[in-house]
């Protein structure tokens, strides 16, 4: 079982499952998302998930059917399982929930706070029935067993791949195996070992080695700390290291740790980072970079006591054009309208495509509402002209919804939801093309 614990988020909304998403970026484990019952049933059947959040209201089979069918699956049957919807609030609903062995209920829009909590809570109770099932079979060992993993410790500390070294608290080293050597470009252990200031030499970015030194003084063990380390060479290379401090009754206190290169994984790893922020279809950015720049946005707003505003626009009866000329052509369609609305973007503002035939646009240092509105109007003008899809013409409309910091939220998950509930309550309530949060919002 992986040591990152799994969180299977259910709902057939993408722009749903991308707000659940950020709410438990900083939790610490991993949301696996699912856009059906049957998905989820899969899932479900094939990873060992410490908690399901389900959405109620789903075409085809709804979230009481889902539960029901998970709760047959040998992994799924004590799995706890949080409904959440914007509908069923009623008795009878929240009654139906529980029998079908939900643990808990939330309703929309959801509160992050009271989510991030109850999410913590569940993922302790999964990790602490993790660290009883690993001690059990711990005490299954025999002596024979322990005996033998220390005979052959010397040959493990000789022939690993990764390097094997002690320390010292001040940073001398006092053993080290032939990998460290090769790793950090050394001969022989005698060119390291005994050799006051090496650590520093080997962690050369002062920051993480202050940030290094402060989890294992806290802590007294450090995991998959990462960091860049220099040869004897002066080489720059990325270091990932696990360690942990040996204390010894009577004697010396000491490091002990493994270190493993890591520069090739990270390089490709930074590479496919920086292409997982564009969307593929459209070229422009997509929902994790919206999510990054709308974290920086809230910062220097914060600090400048400035207003931002965030759009979430909705292309009109899009299906009609994917029903009408075919998913290539709606792809080209989506493709063309990026461009128009990219073309009355400043360089300052962030562009992106949410998911589907939704776009979100981020306003940075807006002089005010007005401001805001002028744009939206803007943009609502160039996707006007006709465009042309397999020689005809077609005219696409669009919704498109307004929210503002600090007016309408402080957090990037109320601003979108907001910016969501305006784009909505337009369509429904206002009748218009586009509304703010302050005249339109209604829960989506």
């Amino acid at each position: 079982m992986s040591d990152t614990q799994k969180v299977l988020a259910v709902d057939d909304s993408k722009t749903n499952l991308a707000l659940l998403k950020h709410m438990l970026a900083g939790v610490g484990c991993e949301v696996v998302t699912a856009e059906s019952g049957p998905e989820a049933i899969r899932l479900a059947g094939e990873y060992d998930f410490a908690l399901i959040l389900l959405d109620i209201q789903m075409p085809g089979m709804d979230g009481y059917e889902a539960a029901s069918r998970i709760k047959e699956i040998e992994r799924g049957r004590h799995v706890p399982i949080i409904f959440i919807t914007a509908f069923f609030q009623d008795d009878d609903n929240v009654r139906q929930g529980y029998d079908t062995g939900a643990v808990d209920y939330l309703f929309r829009p959801v509160d992050a706070h009271v989510l991030i909590c109850k999410v913590k809570a569940f993922l302790e109770m999964h990790r602490q029935k993790i660290l009883l099932e690993r001690e059990i079979e711990m005490h299954r060992r025999t002596e024979a067993a322990l005996s033998k993993a220390e005979e052959k410790y010397r040959s493990i500390f000789e022939r690993a791949v990764e390097g094997i070294y002690q320390i010292t608290p001040a940073g001398e080293f006092l053993e080290v195996n032939p990998a460290m050597l090769r790793i950090l470009g050394y001969k022989t252990p005698s060119d390291i070992i005994g050799r006051p200031g090496m650590w520093a030499s080997v962690m050369a970015d002062n920051d993480e080695r202050q940030a290094y030194e402060e989890i294992m003084r806290r802590d007294g063990a450090v995991t998959n700390f990462e960091f860049h380390g220099r040869r004897r060479d002066g080489e720059v290379l990325w270091c990932s290291m696990n360690s942990r401090m040996v204390r010894q009754a009577g004697g010396a206190d000491f490091i002990e740790g493994v270190l493993e290169d890591i520069t090739e994984r990270k390089n490709i790893e930074l590479e496919l980072k920086e292409l997982a922020m564009v969307d593929s279809l459209t070229g422009i950015a997509n929902r994790h970079r919206f999510f990054d720049r709308l974290d920086h946005a809230l910062a220097v707003a914060k600090r400048y006591e400035k207003i931002l505003a965030v759009l979430f626009i909705d292309l009109d009866e899009f299906k009609r054009i994917n029903d009408t000329f075919g998913h290539p052509a709606g792809d080209g369609l989506l493709r063309e309208v990026a461009e128009r609305l990219q073309a009355r973007t400043r360089a300052s503002d962030t562009l992106a495509r949410i998911g589907g035939d939704e776009f979100g646009l981020l306003l940075t240092d807006v002089p005010g509402r007005d401001g805001a509105v002028a744009v939206t109007k803007g943009l609502l003008d160039v996707l006007k002209k006709p465009f042309a899809i397999k020689g005809e013409e077609v005219t696409v409309s669009a919704t498109i919804g307004i929210s503002f910091y600090p007016d309408d939220g402080l957090d990037p998950v109320t601003l979108i939801s907001r910016a969501d509930a305006a784009m909505y309550g337009a369509k429904s309530q206002c009748h218009a093309r586009f509304g703010t949060f302050a005249d339109c919002g209604v829960s989506p």
